[in-house]
């Protein structure tokens, strides 16, 4: 007889058999999955520690840069530096993350001493910025080093103020006038260029809006070629052939030239201490001389008997008298003038002068061998060696740069246009107290109102040798004394070779065809014009040109100083102890 097998507790034994085995592969699964997404939890959390690190590094390394900035806006100087010397502040920051989860971050911002260079009067300082955070139980340390430098605008890396044939720290004004302009052209504020004349050989820049009739005119390729700018700075392609990228030249000029609006503010330098200046002059070993005697060495002022000849007291004590017309003046290195300065006639060498108060050239300012750029140029580099050892003059004024005689031409000038709204007030050095320049002071940092219709000795003891008041743009002399030194009859200015600065007002009467070969850099601009203005930029100025690299005996080592910005050099993890 035959026995039939019971099938039913295998097929059960088989299914829980399939049961655990799917457990097991499913809680392996799950397991998995859990311990991925710990593991992806792990590393938002890592990446959210950084970031409360990153944020809270921001924030400090922004509140150490204002305190910077605070004491720079007050001294424009490069002891600036120092207050970022041992700055070993421990600081603790709460930051609230997207989350909503408060984390203390300390922040120990580290350094050692500002390295200062007296030859070269710049500095430099780096400051180690050092947080450690712990985030949901991952502790995480990184360290920023910040680069800090006071050094000449065309060292300082980015746009220089001397890249312009023509920069003003306010609106600038070409309504109603003839005006050349060979290099370009920049304002922090709006600028008007509302002549159809007007010819800008260059790019323009406002961080306004440019007001202008109609689009300005510019020179053609075989125009810019052929017209007498043999002093203008050379073609983009030195051999006008936009197709031969060979002969391309950094800060030419272009066939093309555009504007632009609404560009950030650039920051102007400001003569500072004069004492640096001097420190500067001393370190260049500046010399002026005549006929191959010394007349200045390095600073004009600091021993007695440093004045004008023939002017009586002691008003005139640190003021310099430069007569280039019977020899020319011979100029080498940076020279300090503690009072105001008189120039005219020719010189030669390369140097930069800065005066206490203020510049006054009271006739045409020439160079005797002064630099030209052929167009087209067949070797544009030996064109650049040539010009290297050609002469420079800078002119640096403190306080005003005024062209002529100013007791001729002050009634032609209008005088609304001394004061705002067409000037401005403006953050000022305050050392310019000693002329007369800082009209407030708000929260240390001091301020001049704009306004230079007004008496200089409201603000400080000052008056002209001959007793009467003394406006802003007036110089020193009393009016019979300065007639003496010949300044041009109606203090019309024909021709000016030399970079031109002032840390506020540049002012004065031009005639009818002048021209300037250098650049303008001014805070506040009142200048008359009759007839045609010709400004060529001295391309050697150029803080990215070839014509200005290796061109540190006068330019752009000696002209004013500027906090360059802050620069991240190093970014690191560190090991947490």
């Amino acid at each position: 007889m035959k026995t039939r097998r019971n099938s039913d507790g295998f097929v059960l034994t088989g299914v829980l058999s399939l049961l655990v085995i799917a457990s097991v592969v499913g809680g392996s699964f799950l397991f998995s999955a859990r311990n991925s997404l710990r593991t992806a939890e792990r590393w938002e959390d890592y990446d959210q520690c950084l970031w409360v690190i990153q944020s809270a590094l921001e924030e400090r390394k922004y509140d150490l840069y204002q305190d910077f900035r605070e004491v720079y806006d007050a001294t424009h100087s490069w002891d600036s530096l120092d207050v970022l010397e041992n700055y070993n502040a421990q600081v603790t920051i709460s930051i609230t993350n997207l989350s909503g989860v408060v984390v203390a971050v300390s922040v120990a911002t580290t350094s050692g001493s500002a390295i200062k260079d007296v030859a070269t009067y710049e500095g430099e300082i780096t400051i180690a910025n050092v947080a450690q955070a712990t985030y949901k139980g991952v502790t995480r340390k990184i360290q920023e080093e910040v680069l800090y430098q006071y050094k000449s605008t065309g060292n300082s890396g980015g746009d220089s103020v001397f890249d312009y044939s023509f920069f003003i720290d306010n609106a600038g004004y070409f309504s109603g006038v003839n005006c050349d302009f060979n290099g370009d052209v920049r304002a922090n504020k709006n600028i008007e260029l509302k002549y159809s004349s007007m010819m800008v050989n260059g790019d323009v820049y406002a961080s306004g809006i440019v007001d202008s009739k109609k689009d300005y005119k510019h020179d053609s390729w075989s125009t810019y070629e052929s017209d007498d700018v043999a002093t203008a700075r050379p073609g983009s392609n030195t051999d006008f052939d936009t197709s031969n990228p060979n002969t391309l030249w950094a800060q030419g000029y272009n066939e093309a030239p555009v504007y632009f609006e609404g560009v950030e503010p650039l920051e102007m330098p400001f003569v500072g201490p004069l004492v640096e200046y001097e420190d500067y002059a001393v370190a260049s070993t500046g010399t002026i001389s005549q006929g191959g005697v010394v007349m200045v060495d390095a600073v004009w002022g600091d021993d007695a008997g440093e004045d004008i000849p023939g002017v009586e007291g002691i008003l005139d004590d640190g003021s310099l008298f430069l007569d280039g017309t019977v020899a020319p003046i011979e100029i080498d290195g940076i020279i300090v003038a503690r009072g105001d300065i008189y120039i005219k006639g020719s010189y030669t060498g390369q140097g930069t002068l800065y005066a206490g108060r203020n510049i006054h050239i009271i006739a045409d300012l020439g160079a005797v061998d002064p630099p030209s750029w052929p167009k087209p140029d067949s070797n544009p580099t030996a064109t650049v060696n040539i010009n290297k050892d050609k002469d420079f003059l800078g002119l640096c004024a403190k306080g005003s740069l005024v062209f002529g005689d100013y007791n001729d031409w002050v009634d032609a000038v209008d005088k609304q246009y001394l004061a705002p709204p067409y000037t401005a007030s403006h953050v000022t050095d305050s050392t310019d107290a000693a002329n007369g320049y800082v009209t407030s002071t708000v929260d240390g940092i001091s301020y001049f109102d704009g306004d230079y219709t007004n008496q200089d000795g409201e603000n400080h003891d000052a008056v002209q040798t001959d007793g009467s008041p003394r406006l802003y743009y007036e110089g020193v002399l009393g009016e019979a004394d300065f007639a003496a030194l010949g300044p041009e009859y109606r203090g019309w200015i024909g021709q000016m070779d030399a970079v031109l600065y002032s840390n506020h007002l540049l002012m004065g009467v031009f005639d009818p065809n002048s021209t300037i070969n250098g650049a303008v850099v001014c805070r506040d601009e009142a200048i008359k014009r009759h007839g045609d203005l010709t400004i060529n930029w001295d391309i050697r100025t150029g803080a990215s040109s070839l014509d200005g690299a290796g061109f540190t005996s006068s330019l752009p080592g000696s002209l004013p100083r500027i906090a360059s910005a802050t620069q991240m050099v190093r970014w690191m993890e560190l090991p947490v102890e």
